[in-house]
């Protein structure tokens, strides 16, 4: 699946600020959920989601010793793409 926007992702470190460590594990996780948008530990969203023509997901990601970082996406069935709404430090 292809990643669409992924500027949320570089939104989340100019707001936040987070360690390289954090940013390091949110970015290859962001590339996996590219492959497979059901990648876990996401979980789907179904009150924002619309099947059968998309779907929203959400992960709260370990970063040892740090607060976790909480990504949001949404996938478009019919085109594959994989879009970020929302990257936080939780």
């Amino acid at each position: 699946m292809p990643l669409g926007n992924v500027g949320e992702f570089y939104a989340w470190i100019e707001r936040e600020a987070p360690s390289v460590a954090a940013q390091e594990i949110a970015r290859r996780y962001i590339l996996e959920v590219g492959e497979r948008p059901w990648a876990a530990p996401s979980t789907p969203i179904r009150d924002v989601s619309n099947q059968p023509e998309f779907e929203v997901r959400t992960a709260l990601l370990d970063v040892p010793g740090e607060p976790h970082v909480s990504l949001w996406w949404e996938h478009v069935y019919a085109t594959g793409v994989v879009d970020l709404l929302a990257v936080t430090n939780r």
